[in-house]
C-alpha cells in the first residue's frame, strides 16, 4: 500500500510541475525568435505590460506548484526570486538573438509582474507575503 501512496505523490508532484516546464519552454522559445524591426505596437511600453503578465502568471505557477496548507512564506519569496532568476537568463539570453536586446526595464517588468501576481496569488489563497510572517511571530511569543 505504501508504493502506491508514493506513486501517487509522485504524479500529483509531476501534474504540479508540468504547467512550470511548459511555461519555461513558451517563455524560451518566444524569445528566441529573432525580431527583424516589425513589431506591431497597439500603445507605448506595451513590451513593458507583456512582461508583467508573463513573469507575473510564471510566478503564480510557480506558488501553485510549491503550496501546501501551513508552508513558510520564504517558500513564496523564492517563486519570486525564481521568476527574477529566470527573467535575468530570458534577458541575457536575448542579447544573442538578431534584433533583440538585453534591458534591466523589462527584467523590472518581470519582477513586477511575478511579485504582484504571487501575492494576489496568496490572497485569493487565504495567505499573504507578509501577513504568514506576522502570524508565526505571534505564535512564537
Amino acid at each position: 500500500m505504501r508504493g502506491f501512496e508514493r506513486d501517487d505523490k509522485n504524479i500529483v508532484k509531476f501534474w504540479r510541475w508540468l504547467p512550470v516546464v511548459l511555461w519555461l519552454a513558451l517563455i524560451f522559445t518566444m524569445s528566441s525568435i529573432p525580431l527583424n524591426g516589425h513589431v506591431v505596437r497597439l500603445f507605448r511600453h506595451q513590451d513593458k505590460l507583456i512582461h508583467i503578465i508573463e513573469y507575473g502568471i510564471l510566478g503564480c505557477l510557480l506558488a501553485r506548484a510549491v503550496f501546501f496548507p501551513g508552508v513558510s512564506v520564504y517558500r513564496y519569496w523564492g517563486c519570486i526570486g525564481v521568476a527574477v532568476l529566470v527573467g535575468a537568463a530570458d534577458e541575457f539570453h536575448q542579447s544573442f538573438i538578431p534584433g533583440r536586446m538585453m534591458d534591466w526595464k523589462d527584467l523590472l517588468a518581470d519582477t513586477t509582474g511575478a511579485l504582484i501576481f504571487v501575492w494576489l496569488w496568496l490572497a485569493f489563497n487565504g495567505a499573504g507575503l507578509f501577513k504568514t510572517i506576522r502570524v508565526q511571530a505571534e505564535n512564537e511569543r
